[in-house]
């Protein structure tokens, strides 16, 4: 069994009813706006190795956030929603002109983390200063999602209680620094992801939800344990996380 951190079974079929995935395997499966957090709650509630995330990712972040956010605010208060995410802050240049909405939007969520006692699945890209000040404000933990920075930026991450996720970037030849932060940290640090269907391995025709196993092994090759060992390591670090030791109590 393995859990997938971050991915996007939304976007995997159109229609619920005919949903593939592992059954001996479990998958947080992001909301990135209050287009489909709807259909993020239904494949939970449909398949209990379904785990809901909801959130407004920030190149989503329009001149509606605010009433986005109070949608948000009432899907957590009625509804059972495990993960806040996928929210964060992108500075890069498609989404720079949105910075001072993207921010408000972020703190709000921050808040809203805070008081529902939620988890976090974080979208950051350029813009490690502003997250890292922000996250130094408030009590709050979760993963940092695909974290491709220096050893020196993800330490300060893991200081604050963060873990982060490795996909199937990892496996790429030149993804120095992934494989440096897997190195440096080892599988304490880590839990997996694939962010299907965004991350398609070398040489591979699409992406696939079973490209987890790629990435398994991947680290194991990097940090010299067992493929067993990487999947008993981040399945702890991500049912803490996450609070799903009541899921599947065996693995802890």
């Amino acid at each position: 069994m393995i859990i997938d951190t971050h991915c996007h079974l939304d976007q995997l079929v159109s229609d619920v009813p005919y949903l593939q995935v592992d059954p001996n395997n479990f998958y947080i499966t992001m909301g990135t706006s209050s287009d489909n957090w709807a259909q993020v709650i239904k494949l939970s509630l449909r398949y209990q190795n379904v785990i809901p995330a909801i959130g407004l990712h920030p190149w989503f972040v329009d001149n509606a956030y605010e009433l986005q956010l109070k949608q948000l605010d009432h899907i957590l208060k009625t509804t059972h929603v495990s993960v806040l995410g996928e929210v964060g802050l992108d500075f890069s240049a498609p989404y720079i002109a949105n910075k001072t909405q993207q921010t408000s939007a972020f703190e709000q969520q921050l808040s809203l983390a805070h008081f529902h006692h939620l988890p976090l699945s974080l979208h950051v890209y350029k813009a490690h200063n502003a997250m890292l000040s922000l996250l130094k404000h408030y009590s709050v933990t979760g993963v940092i999602h695909g974290l491709g920075t220096s050893v020196q930026v993800a330490k300060q991450y893991l200081d604050l209680g963060f873990k982060f996720g490795v996909n199937g970037v990892v496996v790429k030849d030149n993804a120095r620094r992934y494989h440096e932060l897997v190195k440096t940290f080892g599988a304490d640090s880590i839990v997996l992801e694939t962010d299907y269907p965004n991350i398609l391995l070398p040489n591979h025709a699409q992406p696939s939800l079973i490209d987890i196993y790629t990435v398994v092994t991947k680290i194991a090759e990097l940090t010299g344990l067992l493929e067993s060992e990487v999947i008993r390591i981040t399945n702890r670090n991500a049912s803490s996380l996450f609070n799903l030791r009541n899921r599947f109590e065996p693995i802890i």
